[in-house]
């Protein structure tokens, strides 16, 4: 009887050995050959979020990456017509978590936009971006938050 039990023992040793994980290269594959600023150019259509101290509404709308003249560099516009959002600003861009980063925390003559602002692009080409303006709604300016979710 111990030999049966020895020998079971043995064979689910042995079987535990042989016993491999998966590939756990899942990660997405970053193309380092383009800076930050082309491999992030794009159309990106989504969903702009607009809130201020009456609530929150949701509108479609766009943001748009263009690579700059400088290889860390993008100009970025941002558009939602039915809040008469349309501006264009420049801003730092970079590789980050297998997608990409950018922000501007400058008011000059570079940034249309006049406010700070920053986004994230993941691996799959879904953008996230928010900022606080003021905006001019009839004679009264008021503070709203935007937000964007959108796909390239």
């Amino acid at each position: 009887m111990k030999k049966y039990i020895f020998s079971a023992i043995a064979a689910l040793a042995l079987s535990c050995t042989f016993v491999a994980c998966g590939d756990d290269n899942d990660d997405p594959v970053i193309n380092y050959d383009k800076t930050a600023a082309q491999g992030s150019a794009g159309t990106y259509s989504g969903t702009w979020t607009r809130t201020g101290d009456d609530g929150s509404e949701t509108y479609s709308g766009t943001v748009t990456l263009a690579a700059g003249s400088e290889a860390n560099v993008t100009n970025v516009t941002f558009s939602c017509p039915e809040t008469s959002l349309d501006a264009t600003s420049i801003a730092n861009v970079w590789h980050a978590n297998y997608g990409y980063q950018f922000f501007n925390q400058t008011a000059s003559d570079a940034n249309k936009l006049g406010v700070a602002f920053s986004g994230r692009i993941d691996e799959n080409g879904n953008m996230t971006t928010s900022f606080t303006i003021s905006q001019k709604v009839g004679r009264k300016n008021y503070e709203f938050k935007y937000e964007f979710i959108g796909k390239k």
